[in-house]
C-alpha cells in the first residue's frame, strides 16, 4: 500500500494518521469519563474495578465507531472486526490458545526452575473472587486490544505499511509495561514480543476477535488456571498457589511467567501457531 511512496508523502501520511489517533484517544477519554460516571458498583470492590475496566473498553469501542466508521467511513471489518458467522469459533481458539500458551508456560517453569503450583483444597471462596476477575481480565485484554491494535494500528498501517506500523505499537505496548511492579529486560522484551504476536493474529482472517482471545486466554489461563502473576500483578485466587523457582531471568520471578526467557519461547511458539500456514507465505503476515 505504501510501495513506491516518497519518504515526504509518508512524513505526511503518518502526520495525519497521528492526528486521527490522537483524535480517537479524545473521543476514548471523554466516553470513559461518562461511563465512569455511570458505574453503579460501590468503590473499592472487586466488581468495581471489574465494570470500571469494562467501561474502557466500551469506549474505546465506541471511540472506534465515532471515528473509525463514521468520521473515517470504513467499515468495522476494516478495523479488525470481522463479524462473520465463525466470530465465536474464532475467539474461543484465541481462547484456548492463549489457556494452553500460559499451561505450557508454567509447565517450562517447573521442569526448568523448580516453580511450584500447589493447590490448597478450598474452593469456597473461588468463585467469588475469580468470577470478576474473569470480567476484570476479558475487559482489560480487549480495553488493550483496542488501544495497541484495532483502530490505531489499522490506521498507522494505511499509513506508513503494517511492518512498520507492527513495530512501532509493539514497541509502545513494551513502553506501557515500564512502570509494572518487578519488571525487568525480559519483561519489556516479551511485552514487544507479545504486541507482534497479537498483531499478526490482528492481521490474520481472525482479525480483533483472534487477538482478544489470545490476549485474554494467556493472562486467564495465568492468573485463574495457576495463580501465577500477569505483568507483575498477582490477583491471590483461592484454591491454588503460585511460587517462582530459582532462577528470576527463567521464569520471571515476582513478575510472572512473562519476565522470563520460557515466554520469549513460548511467544516464539505462538506467534507460529497464530501464522500457522501462513508461515511460508511471509508477504501474507501483515496485510
Amino acid at each position: 500500500m505504501t510501495e513506491g511512496v516518497s519518504l515526504g508523502e509518508r512524513a505526511r501520511r503518518l502526520g495525519v494518521a497521528v492526528l486521527w489517533i490522537v483524535l480517537y484517544g479524545v473521543v476514548s477519554a471523554l466516553f470513559t469519563w461518562v461511563l465512569l460516571k455511570l458505574n453503579p458498583v460501590p468503590a473499592g470492590t472487586a466488581w468495581y474495578n471489574a465494570v470500571g475496566t469494562l467501561a474502557l473498553a466500551a469506549a474505546c469501542l465506541g471511540a472506534t465507531w465515532v471515528v473509525g466508521v463514521v468520521l473515517n467511513r470504513q467499515s468495522w471489518a476494516h478495523w479488525g472486526w470481522r463479524l462473520g458467522h465463525d466470530r465465536v469459533p474464532v475467539l474461543l481458539s484465541g481462547v484456548g490458545l492463549g489457556v494452553l500458551m500460559a499451561a505450557l508456560a508454567v509447565g517450562l517453569a517447573f521442569v526448568t526452575s523448580r516453580a511450584t503450583v500447589r493447590l490448597t483444597g478450598d474452593w469456597s471462596d473461588y468463585l467469588s473472587v475469580a468470577a470478576p476477575l474473569a470480567v476484570l481480565l476479558l475487559s482489560a485484554a480487549l480495553f488493550e486490544e483496542l488501544v495497541f491494535r484495532g483502530y490505531p494500528l489499522r490506521r498507522l498501517a494505511d499509513a506508513i505499511g503494517p511492518r512498520a506500523a507492527t513495530l512501532l505499537l509493539a514497541i509502545g505496548f513494551a513502553v506501557s509495561h515500564l512502570w509494572n511492579p518487578e519488571v525487568g529486560a525480559f519483561g519489556l522484551l516479551n511485552a514487544a514480543l507479545a504486541g507482534v504476536w497479537l498483531s499478526f493474529a490482528f492481521f490474520s482472517p481472525g482479525g480483533m476477535l483472534l487477538a482478544w482471545g489470545l490476549h485474554f486466554g494467556w493472562n486467564a489461563g495465568l492468573a485463574l488456571v495457576f495463580d501465577a502473576p500477569v505483568s507483575g500483578q498477582g490477583w491471590l485466587v483461592p484454591a491454588v498457589e503460585y511460587e517462582p523457582g530459582r532462577h528470576g531471568w527463567v521464569d520471571g520471578g515476582a513478575f510472572g511467567p512473562e519476565g522470563g526467557v520460557i515466554a520469549t519461547v513460548v511467544l516464539i511458539a505462538g506467534t507460529l501457531a497464530v501464522l500457522g500456514k501462513r508461515f511460508r507465505q511471509p508477504k501474507d503476515w501483515l496485510v
